[in-house]
C-alpha cells in the first residue's frame, strides 16, 4: 500500500511541476507584448495565484506523502 501512495505523490508531484510551467507559459504568451518574459518562483506569487498554484497542489501532494507514510508504519 506504502507504493501506491508514494507513486501517487511521484506522480502528483510531477504534474505539479508540468502545469505550473504550462501554466507560466501562458501568462507569458498571453500578457507579455514585449517578449521580457519568465515564470516566477512560487515563493514570489501572491493572493489567489499563490493559492491555486502553489497551497492547494502541495497540500494534496503533502497529504498524499502522509498517507505513504501512515502505510508503513501499519
Amino acid at each position: 500500500m506504502r507504493l501506491i501512495w508514494s507513486g501517487l505523490a511521484v506522480l502528483v508531484a510531477l504534474g505539479w511541476a508540468a502545469m505550473y510551467v504550462y501554466i507560466g507559459g501562458l501568462a507569458c504568451a498571453f500578457g507579455s507584448a514585449g517578449g521580457d518574459c519568465s515564470i516566477p518562483l512560487p515563493w514570489q506569487l501572491r493572493g489567489e495565484d499563490l493559492q491555486f498554484l502553489v497551497l492547494v497542489p502541495g497540500g494534496v501532494l503533502a497529504l498524499l506523502l502522509l498517507m505513504a507514510w501512515r502505510a508503513g508504519r501499519c
